[in-house]
């Protein structure tokens, strides 16, 4: 199947599609041949078409204060972005980041962290806080992935992922359920309410004192 949107043809395709391609298709305005090769040529696509940001979040230098938050799904990216670059230590500013965090995270907000800990959301940043750089110049990485949301009531979201982490050779994961309420203010943001981890299974051995949330 080939979606309209997906009328393209990246650099390295099939011989055979770009055959096709110079064939039949080279005056079709809905149809691009991409110069970018494998994912990058999807992203010019959606570039093209105007389908929407045609730039990966990981390219975004400031990725929590820059453009517009497109949604919850997207908040909880851009979050874990940053999460990554405050403990490699790669965030410049970070008193202000701090500040500008906590209100994010309610006040009266809560986490479970996986192990079974329950802690307010503010402590939780306090920890994290202190944890700037504490995986610099170490290979670590995280991400998520199987995201959804709901509104479950006006204004008010809930969004579950799993969220990954390597460091070294070893790597962890957790389900995560997040609840936020978009701002009265600025209803494309959004405070985050409750975080509720648990371990998925299969993974070996857990590191429950690095794992922050």
């Amino acid at each position: 199947m080939i979606f309209h949107f997906l009328n393209l043809k990246v650099s390295n395709a099939q011989e055979e599609l770009l055959h096709w391609y110079t064939e039949n298709a080279r005056s079709n305005p809905q149809i691009v041949h991409a110069t970018e090769r494998c994912a990058a040529g999807i992203m010019q696509a959606i570039g093209d078409f105007s389908l929407g940001p045609n730039v990966s979040p990981r390219d975004i230098g400031d990725c929590m204060s820059s453009g517009k938050v497109l949604g919850p799904s997207h908040e909880v990216v851009m979050f874990y972005i940053f999460y990554e670059r405050w403990r490699c230590g790669e965030v410049e500013n970070p008193k202000q980041y701090m500040h500008n965090l906590k209100s994010v995270f309610h006040s009266t907000g809560n986490c479970v962290h996986p192990s079974g800990v329950d802690q307010s959301m503010h402590h939780v940043i306090d920890t994290f806080e202190k944890a700037f750089g504490d995986k610099k110049d170490q290979y670590y990485r995280v991400w998520v992935d199987s995201l959804s949301f709901a509104e479950v009531s006006l204004g008010s979201w809930l969004v579950k992922f799993d969220k990954w982490e390597i460091s070294g050779n070893k790597s962890q994961g957790c389900l995560t359920k997040v609840l936020m309420n978009s701002k009265v203010d600025a209803p494309h943001h959004y405070t985050w309410m409750h975080l509720h981890q648990t371990w998925l299974d299969g993974l070996g051995e857990k590191d429950e004192v690095s794992w922050l949330l």
